[in-house]
């Protein structure tokens, strides 16, 4: 393992991410970095989080506006950073962008949230295909078993996770992985936020150092709960003068399963996956990335 700090060396700059607002922003030594590829369970951490910091068993705690995300592409950065500035509030913030673009304090907690790759992309593939815009339909053009062969080959981009590849998840993976022995960066799976939510809550709640009953705790993860969440996005486009850039905001929580693959790809697809992924990861690593769980 790697014991010195992490250092900012790389920018991703492309039309998604924009990591040149890491220069102007300020972090204080409570903050909360929700740390993700798209489409790993961001927003249902930064839900979750939220929901621990105010004490309210309620998914509308959580918006764009109370946790936003700071490197965006295609928003205002400075309008994002004085966002930021002016939050009194403990703050949670998303970003996609690996370890070696963000700026690392060693007393603020970095949530690293990851997903079985394959599922990831198919998340992915859902998530552009109900946008209303078509500026990211690249990613998912032709057949499904050729759009994965793309996500399964494609190396990692300079722009980080803008052309999202299992390359470019296997590097935000790894950039953090080296320094997973530092205090203050943790580590999250979909897999295990799926399996065991209570268990996970308490293990958020002891990681931010906050008090939660067992009944608080039944609480949170019946509001945590996918079913919920997509209601309360479902109420929340009901509104008058909701916006929004998808057909159904709901659809934007998915399933909340896993083996999203299953009966979309052949057995030739999976075996192009595994001998990349094996090329690409250790077995350890692999282990862990797919599944959550450590060999042993």
């Amino acid at each position: 393992m790697n014991r010195m700090m992490p250092e900012r060396v790389a920018d991703y700059v492309g039309p998604v991410t924009n990591t040149d607002v890491w220069a102007d922003f300020t972090i204080r030594a409570d903050d909360i970095f929700v740390c993700t590829p798209p489409k790993c369970g961001t927003t249902w951490t930064q839900t979750l989080v939220r929901m621990l910091l105010t004490g309210q068993a309620d998914p509308a705690v959580y918006n764009n506006s109370v946790s936003p995300w700071l490197d965006c592409g295609f928003r205002d950065r400075a309008a994002q950073v004085a966002l930021l500035e002016a939050q009194e509030h403990r703050r949670c913030i998303k970003t996609h962008t690996p370890l070696d673009g963000i700026t690392y304090d060693p007393h603020a907690v970095y949530l690293v949230v990851h997903r079985h790759p394959v599922d990831v992309h198919f998340s992915f593939r859902d998530h552009v295909l109900n946008m209303k815009d078509d500026w990211l339909s690249y990613m998912v053009e032709g057949t499904v078993s050729e759009a994965f062969a793309r996500f399964v080959d494609f190396p990692a981009t300079p722009t980080g996770t803008d052309d999202l590849t299992l390359a470019s998840v296997v590097h935000h993976f790894q950039s953090f992985w080296a320094f997973r022995d530092l205090p203050n960066i943790h580590f999250l799976h979909y897999a295990e936020l799926s399996r065991d939510l209570p268990g996970q809550i308490r293990r958020l709640a002891r990681i931010l150092g906050i008090d939660v009953t067992p009944e608080a705790v039944a609480d949170l993860a019946a509001a945590g709960s996918f079913s919920t969440m997509k209601a309360n996005a479902r109420r929340q486009s009901e509104e008058p003068g909701f916006q929004s850039v998808f057909r159904d905001p709901a659809r934007f929580f998915s399933t909340g399963t896993g083996n999203k693959w299953e009966g979309r790809l052949s057995a030739a697809d999976m075996q192009r996956y595994g001998d990349r992924a094996d090329a690409l990861l250790p077995p350890e690593e692999r282990m862990w990335l797919e599944t959550g769980r450590r060999s042993g």
